[in-house]
């Protein structure tokens, strides 16, 4: 059995914190610039949410950054976990660690179909499978920062950054000093299997001051939690995933700088994350794997003009996601599952950015991609009824393809030396895909195959302008407000698929649609009250022709079915407290997003996608809070200690509109360091919930069992 959440003695302690908020803890500066011209306060937090390097308190938009320091004491190690901490951000959907999707600010759209509504960033690279919405599987060991910006970045980031933009940041070579650190970690699972992990880090100057390389390594054994009723096999669904990345930086002038990086990320698990029946974790599957890797290979070079820092993001990623399974889902019967992706993408982002020194700041620049996706999923579901006729399967063995460019431009003028600050923004966009079909659908009972082979091709473009005014009466603080448009790419869905899909639903879509736009309308205020920040918004989105993931026949499609409406308020807080050493931060949101003129047969036959009713995907509270006290406990040694609590209210799927309850949970860290040694122990998910966190496709993606464990790092 496992325990309740809270008692009611731990909430009484938790919900004070509700009145206190927002994580931001990036501590170092990056390479943008203007880096040397900030971040020279002592609680400077410097970000590039506007593609150059500005403290935090400075940018005139919604944006969390959480420092890899601070991600390593809160013992947050995914961006599941970072996604928590974020207002208005929830997971959609999982099926193995290389497929998750997740959405801010209520832009959600679908589970497993469809480009995502939130853009991701590899350092400088943008990560996308085209028609697919899943984030990147990463690993935080020598992590420099996230960033997450809130609400469209159509702008500067472009596709795909429909609710926000998400932004990991390792550490560069340093070019001075030799370092090593390692790391260990072992932990018990309550009702599962044991695991661990470990981590290197090396850094060495090759030439110094001019060269130098840093590598990671990075290794971990997930133990498996639910057993599988199929096969008698207790704790089935383990996991492993391994991480390698490398980077060669130099600097042969002041001028120059040029930087080579290479990632490999690997991760296997049996059967998948999503479990049959939620508690107790049980699997109802006869086979399966869920699989994913990437390679990617970035080179990067800036150089100093004077007036201006031209610079150069060119990225190549080879992507595979493989779902194999088969077994039973209540509701739907016994089924099989064949699900292999495959993604090449080539990405590159040229800009030429001003320098620091007067009141104008500025950035121009191109992107260019050349990707595309083959694979799809082939089903076979025997039980299923569909025209009449008992027994359904398909075959997708598909391609899609994008070529797009973009131009690109924003400048910021201060006025009133220095009292207010205008920014003014553009982006063209222009894609064409094309879908190389080779698909179809079997009625098993009647034995009739239809099989659909061709190639279909859809340009589009689109131009999103920003506009941003921001007041500063003080230097403690500043408000600001905001009218910007985002954009993802239109889907381009199976035909065959599609025609099933209108027999259901008596609708009439076609099987390509143009790109989603969105406009937000934003206000807000960043303000330091001596110990206090206090970082308040509020917002406004109208989204038009929403394209949503619709399942009517088990298949799915990504077609805009009406309008979503959305509001909410962001809150974010943080409280140096009196007591030395003790920091209590949080964020939380509430929302309204709901679905608007609903294309009727959509209302009638799918009724969780009726008008007025919230977006599925979304929920309409998040909360979330973290503590941190370090004190001197004498002989050269700090006591750390270290707490997070999440919460996210009732979640709807989009497949079938299955609620997911509310959910929250609890983690903490305690630990004692010395000079260049840390131990701590740690435990996650305290109250042992096994609530489903979503519902995807009939089934449930539950959180992982409470955990208790040790870690140990030694710096060298």
């Amino acid at each position: 059995m496992r325990g309740k959440l809270f008692t009611a003695s731990a909430m009484g302690l938790i919900l004070p914190l509700a009145c206190l908020a927002a994580p931001a803890l990036a501590q170092s500066v990056p390479d943008e610039p203007g880096s040397e011209e900030v971040g020279e306060a002592p609680n400077a937090i410097i970000v590039t949410a506007q593609r150059r390097a500005q403290s935090l308190t400075e940018v005139p938009q919604a944006v969390q950054a959480i420092g890899g320091e601070a991600l390593k004491e809160l013992g947050v190690e995914q961006i599941q976990d970072v996604i928590a901490l974020v207002p208005s951000a929830t997971i959609g959907s999982t099926i193995s660690v290389g497929s998750n999707t997740f959405q801010i600010r209520g832009v959600a759209a679908s589970e497993t179909d469809g480009d995502p509504t939130v853009g991701f960033y590899l350092d400088n690279f943008a990560f996308s499978m085209p028609g697919r919405p899943y984030a990147p599987a990463t690993d935080f060991y020598d992590l420099n920062r996230i960033e997450v910006l809130r609400g469209p970045s159509g702008t500067l980031y472009g596709l795909g950054s429909l609710g926000g933009t998400i932004k990991l940041l390792t550490n560069d070579p340093d070019l001075d000093e030799v370092e090593l650190s390692t790391r260990i970690s072992a932990n018990i699972t309550d009702g599962g299997e044991p695991g661990g992990g470990g981590d290197v880090m090396f850094n060495v100057p090759v030439s110094t001051g001019k060269v130098a390389l840093r590598g990671v390594v990075s290794y971990k054994m997930i133990g498996g939690f639910a057993d599988n009723i199929a096969t008698n096999k207790d704790d089935a669904n383990d996991a492993n995933a391994f991480t390698g990345r490398v980077k060669l930086r130099a600097e042969p002038t002041e001028r120059l700088m040029v930087q080579l990086a290479a990632w490999h990320n690997r991760s296997n698990q049996d059967y998948s994350n999503r479990i049959t029946i939620a508690e107790p974790p049980l699997l109802n599957q006869t086979f399966g794997i869920a699989d994913s890797k990437f390679t990617l290979f970035t080179g990067d070079i800036e150089y100093d003009l004077g007036f201006a820092t031209l610079m150069s993001t060119t990225g190549h990623i080879k992507n595979t996601v493989v779902v194999n399974n088969g077994g039973f889902i209540p509701g739907i019967g016994d089924f099989t599952n064949f699900w292999p992706l495959v993604t090449k993408n080539f990405n590159e982002d040229l800009r030429l950015a001003s320098n620091p020194g007067g009141p104008l700041n500025w950035i121009v620049g191109v992107f260019y991609q050349n990707g595309e996706t083959k694979g799809g999923q082939s089903v076979a579901l025997p039980d299923f009824t569909v025209a009449n006729q008992v027994g359904l399967a398909t075959f997708n063995d598909n391609t899609i393809k994008s070529k797009a460019w973009a131009v690109y431009g924003e400048a910021t003028y201060s006025i009133l030396d220095g009292l207010a600050d205008l920014t003014l923004g553009g982006r063209y966009f222009e894609e064409k895909r094309t879908f190389i079909e080779n698909s179809s659908i079997t009625l098993i009972e009647a034995g009739i195959e239809v099989p659909t082979v061709g190639t279909d091709r859809a340009k589009n473009n689109t131009f999103n302008p920003r506009f941003n005014v921001s007041i500063h009466p003080t230097d403690d603080g500043m408000i600001y407000a905001e009218v910007a448009k985002g954009f993802r790419s239109g889907s381009i869905t199976s035909s065959s698929i599609i025609s099933g899909a209108n027999t259901a639903l008596g609708t009439n879509f076609d099987n390509s649609s143009p790109p989603d736009t969105l406009w937000n309308y934003e206000a807000g205020l960043k303000w330091s009250f001596g110990l206090m920040d206090v970082s308040l918004s509020g917002y406004y989105f109208d989204w038009k022709d929403a394209q949503i993931e619709l399942s009517p026949t088990l298949q799915s499609i990504v077609v805009p079915i009406g309008d979503v409406k959305g509001r909410g308020v962001d809150a974010e807080l943080s409280w140096r407290t009196p007591l030395d050493g003790l920091t209590l931060q949080a964020a939380g949101n509430i929302n309204k997003t709901e679905l608007r003129d609903v294309i009727p047969q959509v209302a009638a036959a799918l009724p969780w996608l009726a008008s007025g009713s919230q977006l599925p995907g979304t929920a309409k509270k998040t909360f979330s809070a973290t503590a941190s006290y370090t004190a001197d406990v004498g002989n050269g040694w700090d006591l750390k200690v270290n707490g997070r609590y999440s919460y996210r209210s009732k979640q709807q799927s989009v497949f079938n509109g299955a609620y997911a309850p509310w959910n929250g949970f609890g983690s903490a860290r305690i630990g004692f360091g010395k000079d260049d040694f840390d131990i701590a122990i740690f435990s996650n998910n305290i109250g042992n919930s096994g609530r489903p966190i979503s519902k995807p496709g009939g089934q449930n993606q539950v959180p992982y069992p409470r955990t208790i464990g040790i870690t140990m790092e030694k710096s060298f």
